[in-house]
């Protein structure tokens, strides 16, 4: 069990959770059902993390930890426990026999900064030594933040920061911006910082996105599991 420095209490993970200036999921959400109906469970899953997690530090077995922003939380699945997460690590327990648990410091809006900021900051207090850590981010950075050059910087830091071994996925879409992240996500990859897999590569998108179209449904998640069960297995060499 992980104490505090000069204390006898059990270590608490904090209440990992992104400050917008704006709101602009939940302005929208006013006026556009779909997007109303996924942000209502921005909270309610987070909370069910930090209870996850707050068992899972203390209980015993390998540790995968989870880094990134909501998709790694499962949000716009129809429960939080259909996301990418659960069904891999179920898939984990049942093909290796070992009680594997999951934190997830993963937060919805997560962009890189908050890995750096405040994600990798917890990971360090906690003195987590996991046996697979993921991270899959970026897809904030590109949909709210204009320009390449601050996201591509704020992506190399991110990378510097990551346990050594990651498996951070790479991104999907049209235009430089996403090209110009993979291609620092390959840079990393090529050092030997990170490993590289794309939980993006759906074979389709019908019926893939959750009612804001933007998160993904249980489809989605469920492409999302096969994908990452091929590159965390392979990692673990299952």
């Amino acid at each position: 069990m992980t104490e505090t420095a000069g204390s006898n209490a059990p270590y608490q993970l904090p209440r990992l959770r992104r400050k917008r200036r704006v709101n602009l999921p939940r302005i929208a959400g006013r006026f556009i059902k779909g997007i109303a109906e996924v942000e209502s469970q921005v909270k309610p899953y987070a909370e069910a993390w930090d209870q996850h997690n707050a068992l899972a530090l203390r209980a015993d077995g390998p540790l995968w930890v989870a880094l990134g922003d909501s998709s790694s939380q499962g949000v716009g699945a129809s429960t939080w426990k259909n996301g990418w997460i659960h069904q891999v690590a179920d898939q984990l327990r049942a093909e290796t026999g070992d009680p594997w648990r999951v934190i997830v410091l993963a937060m919805s809006g997560g962009r890189f900064n908050d890995v750096v900021d405040h994600q990798m900051p917890a990971f360090r207090a906690a003195e987590l030594e996991p046996q697979l850590t993921t991270c899959v981010i970026g897809s904030n950075d590109l949909m709210w933040r204009r320009g390449t050059d601050n996201i591509v910087s704020d992506a190399q830091a991110t990378m510097q920061v990551l346990p050594s071994a990651t498996l951070v996925s790479r991104l999907n879409g049209p235009g430089p911006r996403p090209k110009a992240l993979n291609a620092v996500f390959e840079q990393a990859s090529e050092r030997g910082d990170v490993d590289l897999f794309n939980i993006w590569n759906w074979p389709s998108g019908r019926g893939a996105l959750a009612a804001d179209h933007i998160h993904p449904s249980d489809v989605g998640y469920a492409h999302m599991t096969e994908l990452a069960w091929l590159a965390i297995s392979a990692a673990l060499e299952l």
